[in-house]
């Protein structure tokens, strides 16, 4: 099922402000902020507001067609499509903000051992990185 097929399964419409920001995404090599996805719009032309952008997000999230993340040491939220995505984490440098996709998970036998332990059924887990990227080193 596509991401069309899946809105429309929803009962929700797949709209012109809706279909920009689902392409702004794709294209996007790192996540990102509402803020920034805004920009992006901008320079792209398409008229939209900030509150229809976060409008969006939350519904494209409640549609599991886009996973938020926050970043705990920048202090704000990011989004990023889940389709055709694994399950990965991020690093991100302390001096320029630049976010890298670390496509690994180191946590999977800790995952196992957690829920032996606590009889939990762990459902998602987060693990951030930050550190300096080579160009400011």
């Amino acid at each position: 099922m596509d991401v069309n097929d899946e809105i429309r399964a929803s009962g929700k419409r797949m709209t012109r402000t809706r279909r920009a920001v689902l392409s702004v995404l794709e294209q996007s090599q790192y996540p990102l902020s509402p803020t920034e996805l805004y920009a992006q719009l901008k320079k792209h032309k398409v008229a939209i507001d900030l509150v229809t952008v976060y409008r969006n997000l939350v519904t494209l999230k409640e549609l599991g067609l886009v996973t938020q993340l926050e970043l705990h040491q920048e202090g704000q939220v990011r989004y990023e499509m889940r389709e055709g995505r694994q399950h990965h984490h991020h690093i991100r440098c302390k001096s320029c903000g630049r976010i890298v996709d670390l496509l690994l998970c180191p946590l999977k036998k800790l995952t196992a051992v957690i829920e032996k332990e606590t009889r939990f059924v762990v459902g998602d887990h987060s693990l951030e990185f930050s550190g300096w990227c080579p160009r400011c080193q």
